[in-house]
């Protein structure tokens, strides 16, 4: 195995990370819109209470690998600094962070990637704790996060917010007691 000097596992698992959520955003811009297509035919044809399963199934696996990426952030994050990567700011110096502050940073940027620049506009934070500018690998690997994010979010929303659309117009369309 190839290990560059003074590279660490946590490195190393920071920079697999990063390149699963890339492949994993192709993935769902490629797929997802495959799986949007499908569900968007399946309520034309024929809406059920099946229908309406399989549809919150898909965005509950959805749900689920965003959920596992955040918890995966949180710990490639504790595992750099524990190996003694100073990956956070206090807007002035290198500090740590503890495990719930560093899942408030998470968290940050979750929120930072799916309201976009509404929180950058406005200065909100969920925490006070930044990226170490200084460490430029660390910021792409944020930068990466937050818009896996930021895609997978703005998916979900306008798929659901379309095929919710369409389950309502087809509930209307049917006759009273009909299903």
């Amino acid at each position: 195995m190839l290990v560059l000097p003074n590279t660490t596992y946590s490195v190393l698992l920071a920079l697999g990370l990063s390149a699963l959520m890339i492949g994993t955003s192709v993935f769902i811009l490629f797929y997802h819109d495959r799986k949007h297509s499908e569900i968007d035919q399946v309520v034309d044809f024929s809406f059920n209470r099946e229908t309406l399963r399989s549809t919150l199934s898909y965005y509950r696996f959805m749900a689920i690998s965003m959920l596992v990426f955040y918890v995966l952030f949180t710990i490639t994050c504790l595992l750099l600094q524990a190996d003694g990567y100073l990956v956070f700011a206090d807007g002035k110096e290198a500090i740590r962070g503890g495990p719930i502050a560093t899942s408030l940073f998470a968290l940050d940027l979750v929120l930072r990637g799916a309201l976009f620049d509404v929180m950058e506009h406005f200065e909100i934070h969920v925490t006070t704790l930044q990226m170490n500018r200084k460490s430029f690998w660390f910021v792409w690997h944020c930068f990466v996060f937050r818009m896996y994010f930021g895609l997978a979010l703005l998916k979900i929303l306008f798929s659901f917010a379309w095929i919710y659309g369409k389950i309502t117009m087809a509930r209307q369309a049917q006759p009273e007691g009909g299903g």
